[in-house]
């Protein structure tokens, strides 16, 4: 097999920028929403999604070449591709350092949802409040089962 690691080096080269970039994002992504600054917001969501993109078509790349060389798609098989050559030995400690970020990443950008969720979360209950509607408890019946108990909540009487 024909192997180009100067190819591959780019690529990790490539992924590594992004992934550096996409962390940063998420860092300004956290920060707006601890502020709830809504500004700005969506030219980070606009730049996340041309990163992953970017990420997307050479993980595709990586999957093709794995498939070429009759290896399993996946993390595995990626690092078996890697140590099988001499040439793309080397390639191996860009390889995990990127895994290692694109962990964080992952990490960092569950934060962020879980923010996201929240603070919808907190939004609706407040919409509810304004709109006189409140939220009907489940309550246990003597069979063990939930069932809603609903009731007339008044706000506010004119």
């Amino acid at each position: 097999m024909s192997l180009n690691t100067q190819f591959l080096r780019d690529m990790l080269a490539q992924d590594s920028s992004a992934i550096q970039q996409l962390k940063a994002l998420l860092t300004q992504e956290r920060e707006f929403l601890e502020q709830r600054q809504l500004q700005g917001m969506q030219e980070i969501v606009s730049q996340k999604d041309q990163l992953l993109g970017n990420l997307s078509y050479t993980a595709r790349q990586r999957e093709q070449i794995l498939r070429n060389a009759g290896l399993t798609t996946d993390l595995a098989g990626w690092k078996a591709f890697l140590e099988r050559d001499a040439l793309t030995l080397s390639l191996i400690p860009a390889w995990e350092a990127l895994t290692i970020e694109f962990t964080e990443c992952q990490a960092a950008n569950e934060v962020n949802g879980k923010m996201i969720n929240r603070s919808k979360q907190t939004l609706s209950h407040l919409l509810n409040l304004l709109r006189g509607q409140v939220a009907t408890p489940s309550l246990y019946t003597q069979k063990g089962s939930t069932t809603n108990y609903s009731s007339t909540h008044t706000v506010a009487k004119a």
